[in-house]
C-alpha cells in the first residue's frame, strides 16, 4: 500500500524537545510546523512533500492537461517578468506555467533580491509571493513603489504591474496587499486562468507606447 505521509504541527517548546530526536523525528514525519501555522507555510510544506514524491493533487493534473495554456500568449504580449519566491518547489512551479504560456522569468529568492534586479534592469511584471524571509512582498512592495529610478524620467519612470501570489484567502490580507502597492492578487496554489487573466490586464512597453 501506499505511505501516507504525516506532518507534525508543534509549539516552540515542542520543537525544541524533538530537536533532541532529530533522527527518530525526520524518519516519522514528512514535514515540521510551528504554531500557529500560516497558510502560506503550510501550501510550502505540502508542495515540498508533494515534490518529493513526484506527485502532484488530482486537480493540478486536471488543470494542467486541460487546453488553458496559451503558448502564444508570450509572442502576443511580451513581458519581462520577474519572480520573487524564496520556495524552490514554488519557483519550479511558476516558471513552468510560465514556459507553458510562452514566457521566461527571472527569480529572486526574496524582497531585497527582487528590489536589486529591479535596480539592475526594468520589469513589466513582478510576481511577488506575499511571505519570504528577508524582506516579505507587501515592504519590498513598498520600497519598489518609492523607487527613484522608477518614478521619474530619464531612467524609464515607468513602475512594473506587482501581482501579489498568496495562500490567504482573508479580504483584509488582499486589501494590505492593496495598500502596499500591488495591482492584483493570484491565489496559491497559482491556477492557469488566475495567471492568465492577471497577465492579460499588463500592458507590454510596445503597447504602453502605443
Amino acid at each position: 500500500g501506499r505511505t501516507l505521509p504525516l506532518v507534525l504541527l508543534s509549539s516552540v517548546r515542542q520543537q525544541e524537545m524533538m530537536e533532541e530526536t532529530t533522527d527518530l523525528a525526520k524518519a516519522a514525519f514528512a514535514a515540521f510546523l510551528l504554531k500557529p501555522l500560516k497558510a502560506s507555510q503550510l501550501y510550502d510544506a505540502l508542495m515540498g512533500i508533494l515534490a518529493d514524491k513526484e506527485e502532484r493533487p488530482e486537480e493540478w493534473r486536471v488543470e494542467i492537461a486541460k487546453s488553458q495554456f496559451d503558448a502564444q500568449m508570450g509572442e502576443r504580449l511580451p513581458l519581462r517578468i520577474l519572480l520573487a519566491e524564496d520556495n524552490a518547489v514554488n519557483q519550479k512551479l511558476a516558471l513552468r506555467l510560465l514556459e507553458r504560456m510562452g514566457y521566461r522569468a527571472d527569480v529572486a529568492g526574496n524582497g531585497i533580491e527582487a528590489i536589486e534586479a529591479l535596480r539592475r534592469q526594468p520589469y513589466d511584471v513582478v510576481l511577488m509571493d506575499v511571505q519570504m524571509p528577508e524582506m516579505d512582498g507587501l515592504e519590498a512592495t513598498r520600497r519598489i513603489r518609492s523607487l527613484p529610478s522608477l518614478s521619474s524620467p530619464p531612467q524609464g519612470g515607468r513602475q512594473p504591474r506587482i501581482i501579489a501570489m498568496t495562500a490567504s484567502v482573508m479580504q483584509e490580507d488582499r486589501d494590505a496587499c492593496k495598500a502596499a502597492g500591488m495591482d492584483d492578487y493570484v491565489s496559491k496554489p497559482i491556477r492557469v486562468k488566475e495567471l492568465v487573466s492577471a497577465l492579460s490586464k499588463c500592458l507590454s512597453p510596445e503597447k504602453a507606447m502605443g
